[in-house]
């Protein structure tokens, strides 16, 4: 027996096996189920198709989301409308020293403040 008959033979085995390991199954299932296997397999063997049941449900859901989002943005707080943000900005205002804002300003508008920033030494005191 050469190794492609002893192939064959051991496939015939196998086969034989899956179909009686199959066929116990098929006993071991209800009635109702195996009714439901049969129609499913008729209906696959003569080429239906289910219909999809969920396309209006994504549809309203979509519009829900677009709807919420559309919500959310009109609802969004600008700002300049915040009225916490209007009370809190004079206070912010008086509670500052006067030449503090200057002090910014004018550190914004030097050259030499942005060079010393990208210089050798600003490493060296950026690890201190």
């Amino acid at each position: 027996m050469n190794a492609d008959e002893r192939m064959d033979v051991d496939a015939r085995r196998l086969d034989a096996s899956v179909r009686a390991r199959h066929a116990e199954a098929v006993a071991g299932l209800s009635l109702q189920v195996q009714a439901q296997l049969a129609q499913r397999s008729n209906a696959a063997l003569r080429g239906a198709t289910r219909r999809p049941a969920h396309g209006l449900r994504n549809a309203a859901l979509a519009c829900a989301a677009l709807g919420a989002l559309a919500l959310g943005l009109r609802f969004q707080l600008t700002p300049e409308a915040d009225p916490a943000a209007a009370r809190a900005a004079p206070v912010a205002a008086a509670s500052t020293p006067p030449g503090s804002a200057t002090v910014g300003v004018a550190l914004d508008q030097d050259p030499d403040f942005y060079v010393w920033l990208g210089g050798s030494g600003s490493d060296r005191l950026a690890m201190e």
